[in-house]
């Protein structure tokens, strides 16, 4: 029954099969980004145990909304 929506909704809006394929198309670039900055945050937090420097280390979390 949903394919045949689909198919309906395609031969109506032939513009919207175009809308689909560019929302797939953002949703994979999100995903891959998120993926590679993970693995980038893993690695970089990896080396800094490596390293034993991270006590010295001052982290900003960024959530003071103007507050010093």
């Amino acid at each position: 029954m949903d394919n045949v929506l689909t198919k309906w909704i395609q031969r109506l809006f032939p513009r919207h099969r175009e809308r689909e394929l560019e929302l797939d198309q953002s949703s994979r670039r999100v995903a891959l980004s998120i993926g590679l900055y993970k693995n980038m945050s893993q690695e970089i937090q990896a080396e800094i145990e490596r390293n034993k420097f991270s006590k010295y280390l001052v982290y900003d979390r960024g959530d003071h909304h103007g507050y010093h």
